[in-house]
């Protein structure tokens, strides 16, 4: 028996790191928050769940569903599905973001004059982490945690689905 998935994450835009309206990706959480003994977490995975960019925008994108495949060192398939939406930043964050200096003038592509004062957008992914390529189950697990958390959605929550999700066990027949 295999699980669906192996790990969930919400990694989100790092504001810590921001320069100019761009900056890398951070884990705000994980599920499970241990390793699993026949499959170790790969913290990189970031890298791979936003890759345009972490960049803010200055208008709410439609949310995009994708999965990126990923080869460890034996050549075993690793399949991150993502979830990518972005959320609105309160203009007193986007204020302190877009004054912050930048200390890297060097930069080829130094954006920060193009950001608007106005109303900024951050992405934000939802990851799931799996050696199983069931697409389709991934898609509509992200519909499931869509609704779960749209207010009125139901009595089940995030914090109840999340870790029973990830623990499903599959079938190899």
């Amino acid at each position: 028996m295999q699980r669906l998935a192996d790990y969930f994450l919400v990694v989100g835009y790092d504001h810590d790191e921001e320069r100019g309206g761009r900056s890398c990706g951070k884990i705000s959480q994980r599920f499970p928050d241990k390793d699993w003994s026949d499959c170790s977490f790969n913290p990189r995975v970031i890298h791979f769940c936003q890759p345009q960019g972490w960049i803010l925008t200055a208008k709410r994108e439609l949310p995009t569903f994708f999965i990126s495949i990923l080869t460890d060192l034996d050549g075993l398939r690793h399949y991150c599905a993502c979830l990518t939406f972005h959320q609105t930043l309160l203009p007193a964050t986007t204020n302190i973001l877009l004054n912050k200096t930048n200390d890297y003038s060097d930069e080829a592509d130094d954006t920060a004059f193009l950001l608007p004062r106005t109303q900024m957008y951050a992405p934000k992914c939802l990851v799931l982490t799996s050696k199983l390529d069931c697409f389709e189950a991934f898609r509509f697990s992200f519909i499931i945690i869509i609704i779960i958390n749209i207010p009125g959605g139901g009595t089940l929550t995030f914090a109840r689905i999340l870790p029973t999700s990830v623990s499903i066990r599959i079938s190899d027949e």
